[in-house]
C-alpha cells in the first residue's frame, strides 16, 4: 500500500517539500503531486526556501517517474537557490542535477555539478554524496573510489542514524561490485539495501534492489532463480526507469539462455523506454550489439559496436568504449583488434571479467589468423575468468584452449579440452528445469562439440565419431524431466487460455474483439513460459554418454543407422551384428532440397479433392523424391543394414522426414530416435505392470468418430473420453501411467512457440506445458492428428515440441505423423495397427505392417513414424 504523505493540513509549503521529497521512493506519484502543490504554494506566500525545496523534491519524483522535466525542475531549484544565498539549498539542488545530467549521458557536466555541491558540504552530506559519485562512476564506467571511502560514509551515516541513505548507498555499491564481477560483496550490500528499503516503506526503492539482486542471480550462473526474481517484480507497480532496468536485465537472461527472440523483445521495450524519456542506454547498446552476434548477424553486431565505441567517446566513457571495442572484435575475430591500452583501462578500473573475456576474444582471433603463440598469452591472463566466470565464458576458453592444442598437433589434448568444455555444459544444463532452457543451453557448446566430431571425422574412427556425435544431439532429452510448478496461479492461467482460445475459434479471427483476445493469448502463453522457467534442479547429475557395449546388447537384432552432418556433408554411421561402420553420403544440401519437395507435394495431396487433375502428378513427384532420398540415404548402406529392423538417428532437417515412404524401407520396422542415447534410455526402465487403455476425441475431427468405433472393440476395458467429456483434465487423469493412449483430436505444432504445440480437445487446447505435468507418461501414445510428430530443432539437434515432451517424460514410443493425411485414410490405418498391436506386435512393426497394406493406396500414410524405443 503507497505510504500517505503526512504535512498536508497545516499546509506549510516547506514541510509538504520535505514530506514529498521524503515520500517519493515509497510513491513517486503522490510526492510529486504534493511537491507541485507545495512549489504553488510556496510561490504564493513568496517562500524561497520552500520554493527550492518544492523544486527539489519535484525534479527527484519525476526523475524516479522517467519524466524528462526533472533536469528543468532541478535546474530552476539551483537558480532559485543561488539568487537567494540559499548555499546548502543549491548544494543539494546541484547534486540532484549532477545525478540527472548523468543519466542523459552527459558526464562530464555531472561530474563538475557534483564536485561543486560537494564544496558546499558538511562530512554528513559528504557521506550523503557518495551514493551520487557511486552512481556517476558506474554511468561513467570509471574507477571506483576505493571501497574504505564508501565505509568511511556509512560509518557516518549510521552513527547518524540515517538509515535511507546507508540504504542507497548499499544499493548503488552493490551496482558497481556486481558489474565488477564481485558478487559475494554485490549480494551482500544488495540484500542489506533491499531490507533497509523495505522496513522504511520505500517498497519502489525495494523493488530496484530486487532487480539488482536478479542480476546477481543471473551473474552467478543460478538461471531460474535469475529468472523467477524477474518474474516476481510486477512492471506495472514501477517507475519506468526501473522498468527498462527490469526488461534490459530480462533481455541479457534471455540471450544468456540462447532465446534470441525473446531476448530482443525484451531489450525493444527497455529500449522504447529509453527513448521516450530520453534517458541514457549505455548497457542496452551493448547488449544490442550481443543479441546481434547471436542473432548470427555480425556484420550489423560490427556496426553496432562501432556506432557504440564512438558514441561513448564523445560522451566521456572510457570503460563502455573499452567493452564496445571488445564486442567489435567479437563480431570480427579475422580482422578486429583491441589495443594494450584498452585492456589496460579496465583492468585499473576493476573491471577484470569484462577485461578478460574480451582477452579471450582476442585469443579465438590469433588462433584464427594462425598466431598461437600470441593466442597463447592472452588464453594465460584469463585464469580468474576460467576458475569462477559465467558459463559461456568458460566454455569459449576451452574451445580457445582445444584451437591451440590442434594447432600443436596435440590430438589427445584437443580431444581433452572439448570433454572439458563439454562437461562444464552438462552440469549448467543439468541444473536447468525448463525443456526449452535446456535445450537451448547446448547452443552454448555446439562450436566445441562440432570440433571434436570434425577431428573424429578426419581421423575417419567410428568409436570416436559415435561418441563425438552423441555429444552433439539431444542431450536435453536424456535428463530427467521436471514437472512445471503446479500452483493455483499456473492453474488458472491454463485455464484461462483454453477459454481464450474457444473465444477466438468463435470470434473467427477477425474484429477488435479477436485482436483483444490474441493479445491476451500472448500475454498468458508469456506468463506461462515464464514461470515453468524458475524450476532448477540444482544438484542432479547430467545424463550420462551412450556406452558403445550398452548399445549394441539394446540393439540384439536390430541396426543403428545415425546421421551426421559436418561442414555441409552427410554421413552415416551403422551400428549391426557388434559392427561400427562409417560411410559417407555426399553433400547435405541436394538431400534437403528433395525432402522439401516431397513434403510439398505431400501437403498439395491431402488437401486436393479426390479426382483432382493434379493428384496423379503430385502422387508420382513424391514417389520420385522418395527414390532420390532413398539411392542417397539408404541403398549406399544396404551392405551393411540389411533388412533388420532399424533404429534412426537423424540430423538436421532429416527429423522431419517421413521415412516408410523411402522404397527401402518400406514395410520394415523402424523407430526413429533424437539420440542413440536416448533411444537406449527408454527402454532401461523396463515395462510396468498391469494394462490400461485410453481412447479419446477431440472436436472437429471428422473421422473421429468412425475412428473410435473401429477401435474400440479391441478395447473393451479402455477409459473412453468423447465429447464434452475429453476436457483437459479428464484427459489428463486418464494418460496418468497408460499403458496404451491413442487420441483422435486435431492437433498444432507451434514452430514459434514449440512448448504451446497441443491437441484440441473439448474445453481447449492441451499443451506441452500441461502434459509435463504427469508423474509417469503413458508407455505408447498414438496420435492420428497431424503434424504432432513434427519438432522444432534447435543448435545441438535439441527437439522441442509435443513428441519430444513425451519422449522426455519417459513415453516408450509415440506414433504420429508429420505430415498431412487424409481423414478416411487415418481411419484405415489406425484400425489396422490396432488389430496388430492386439496380436502382439511391438508398435514399429505393427505400423510398418499396417503402412505396407495401405500404403499403396495412400502414399502420404507413409508420414506416421514411431517415435522412440518402438
Amino acid at each position: 500500500m503507497a505510504a500517505r504523505a503526512p504535512g498536508t493540513r497545516e499546509r506549510d509549503p516547506l514541510e509538504m517539500a520535505e514530506s514529498a521529497f521524503a515520500h517519493v521512493e515509497a510513491d513517486a506519484q503522490a510526492a510529486e503531486r504534493l511537491a507541485a502543490q507545495a512549489l504553488g504554494l510556496a510561490r504564493a506566500r513568496r517562500s524561497a526556501e520552500a520554493e527550492v525545496a518544492a523544486l527539489h523534491a519535484l525534479a527527484y519524483a519525476r526523475h524516479e517517474l522517467g519524466d524528462p522535466g526533472s533536469l528543468r525542475s532541478a535546474r530552476a531549484a539551483v537558480r532559485v537557490a543561488e539568487r537567494h544565498g540559499l548555499t546548502q539549498r543549491a548544494a543539494h539542488a546541484r547534486r540532484r542535477l549532477a545525478f540527472d545530467l548523468s543519466t542523459r549521458g552527459r558526464l562530464s557536466a555531472a561530474a563538475r555539478e557534483l564536485d561543486l555541491a560537494c564544496a558546499d558540504f558538511d562530512a554528513h552530506e559528504l557521506a550523503r554524496s557518495q551514493v551520487f559519485r557511486i552512481a556517476l562512476q558506474i554511468l561513467a564506467g570509471r574507477p571506483p573510489d576505493p571501497v574504505d571511502e564508501s565505509d568511511r560514509a556509512l560509518r557516518t551515516l549510521r552513527a547518524r542514524g540515517d538509515r535511507i541513505w546507508e540504504a542507497r548507498l548499499r544499493h548503488n555499491r552493490g551496482v558497481l561490485f556486481a558489474d565488477r564481477g564481485d558478487i559475494r560483496m554485490a549480494q551482500r550490500d544488495l540484500v542489506r539495501a533491499r531490507d533497509l528499503y523495505a522496513s522504511l516503506g520505500a517498497q519502489e526503492a525495494a523493488t530496484g534492489a530486487a532487480i539488482e539482486l536478479a542480476r546477481v542471480a543471473l551473474a552467478r550462473g543460478d538461471l531460474p532463480d535469475g529468472l523467477a526474481q524477474l518474474d516476481r517484480i510486477d512492471p506495472a507497480s514501477i517507475p519506468p526507469a526501473a522498468r527498462a532496468d527490469l526488461e534490459m536485465l530480462r533481455a541479457r537472461a534471455l540471450a544468456a539462455a540462447h532465446l534470441t527472440d525473446e531476448a530482443l523483445t525484451a531489450l525493444s521495450a527497455a529500449q522504447a523506454i529509453w527513448n521516450r524519456w530520453q534517458v541514457s542506454d549505455p548497457e542496452g547498446r551493448l547488449e544490442a550489439v550481443r543479441l546481434a552476434l547471436l542473432a548470427g548477424d555480425p556484420h550489423d553486431a560490427r556496426r553496432m559496436a562501432r556506432r557504440a565505441a564512438n558514441w561513448f567517446a564523445r560522451h566521456d566513457s572510457p570503460i563502455y568504449r573499452a567493452r564496445a571495442v571488445g564486442l567489435n572484435l567479437a563480431a570480427a575475430l579475422a580482422t578486429g583488434s583491441v589495443t594494450t591500452p584498452v585492456l589496460a583501462a579496465l583492468d585499473q578500473a576493476g573491471w577484470d571479467e569484462e577485461a578478460q573475456r574480451i582477452r579471450v576474444a582476442i585469443a579465438r582471433g590469433e588462433c584464427e589468423r594462425g598466431h598461437p603463440a600470441a593466442a597463447r598469452g592472452e588464453l594465460a591472463a584469463c585464469g580468474a575468468l576460467r576458475r569462477r566466470g559465467p558459463v559461456a565464458d568458460r566454455i569459449e576458453a576451452w574451445h580457445v584452449e582445444a584451437l591451440l592444442r590442434l594447432a600443436a598437433g596435440d590430438g589427445a589434448g584437443v580431444v581433452r579440452a572439448a570433454r572439458a568444455g563439454l562437461d562444464l555444459l552438462d552440469r549448467h544444463r543439468s541444473a536447468l528445469g525448463a525443456s526449452d532452457l535446456r535445450a537451448s543451453a547446448s547452443a552454448i557448446g555446439e562450436p566445441l562439440a562440432r570440433l571434436g566430431l570434425r577431428i573424429a571425422l578426419e581421423r575417419g574412427r567410428p568409436p570416436a565419431m559415435l561418441g563425438w556425435s552423441e555429444r552433439t544431439r539431444a542431450n536435453a532429452l536424456r535428463l530427467d524431466p521436471v514437472a512445471p510448478p503446479d500452483d493455483p496461479e499456473l492453474r488458472e492461467r491454463q485455464r484461462e487460455l483454453r477459454a481464450v482460445a474457444g473465444r477466438l475459434r468463435a470470434a473467427n479471427g477477425s474484429g477488435h474483439a479477436a485482436q483483444l483476445l490474441v493479445a491476451r493469448q500472448a500475454a498468458l502463453e508469456t506468463a506461462i513460459r515464464r514461470r515453468a522457467r524458475h524450476e532448477s534442479t540444482q544438484g542432479s547429475r547430467p545424463a550420462a554418454v551412450v556406452d558403445r557395449r550398452a548399445l549394441v546388447t539394446a540393439l540384439g537384432e536390430r541396426g543403428l543407422l545415425e546421421l551426421i552432418e559436418c561442414d555441409g556433408r552427410l554421413s552415416a554411421l551403422t551400428l549391426a551384428e557388434r559392427r561400427l561402420a562409417h560411410r559417407e553420403l555426399g553433400a547435405v544440401e541436394p538431400v534437403v532440397e528433395q525432402l522439401e519437395w516431397l513434403r510439398f507435394a505431400l501437403s498439395r495431396l491431402a488437401r486436393l479433392p479426390r479426382g483432382a487433375v493434379q493428384r496423379d502428378a503430385l502422387q508420382q513427384g513424391a514417389r520420385a523424391c522418395a527414390q532420390a532420398l532413398d539411392l542417397a540415404l539408404i541403398a549406399p548402406l544396404a551392405p551393411a543394414l540389411g533388412d533388420r529392423e532399424l533404429v534412426i538417428v537423424p540430423t538436421g532437417s532429416l527429423h522431419a522426414l517421413p521415412w516408410a515412404i523411402l522404397p527401402s524401407l518400406r514395410g520394415r520396422a523402424i523407430s526413429v530416435a533424437p539420440s542413440a542415447g536416448s533411444w537406449a534410455a527408454l527402454g532401461s526402465a523396463g515395462r510396468r505392470g498391469g494394462s490400461r487403455t485410453v481412447l479419446a476425441t477431440g472436436p472437429g475431427l471428422r473421422h473421429a468418430s468412425a475412428e473410435l468405433r473401429a477401435i474400440a472393440p479391441l478395447y473393451p476395458r479402455a477409459v473412453t473420453l468423447r465429447g464434452a467429456a475429453a476436457t483437459v483434465p479428464a484427459v489428463l487423469r486418464a494418460l496418468e501411467g497408460a499403458t496404451v493412449a491413442h487420441l483422435a483430436c486435431h492437433g498444432r505444432f507451434r514452430a514459434d512457440s514449440p512448448l504451446f504445440s497441443s491437441l484440441e480437445l473439448a474445453d481447449g487446447p492441451l499443451n506441452v506445458y500441461e502434459l509435463q505435468r504427469l508423474r509417469r507418461a503413458p508407455e505408447l501414445i498414438i496420435l492420428s492428428a497431424c503434424d504432432l510428430a513434427l519438432a522444432d530443432r534447435r543448435p545441438g539437434d535439441e527437439l522441442l515440441g509435443f513428441t519430444a515432451a513425451l519422449l522426455e517424460m519417459g513415453t516408450r514410443a509415440v506414433i504420429a505423423s508429420g505430415v498431412a493425411v487424409p481423414d478416411a485414410a487415418v481411419v484405415r490405418l489406425m484400425s489396422r495397427l490396432h488389430e496388430l498391436l492386439a496380436s502382439g506386435r511391438s508398435p514399429a512393426a505393427a505400423l510398418a505392417l499396417a503402412q505396407r497394406e495401405l500404403a499403396p493406396r495412400t502414399i502420404a500414410l507413409g508420414g506416421f513414424v514411431c517415435l522412440g524405443r518402438g
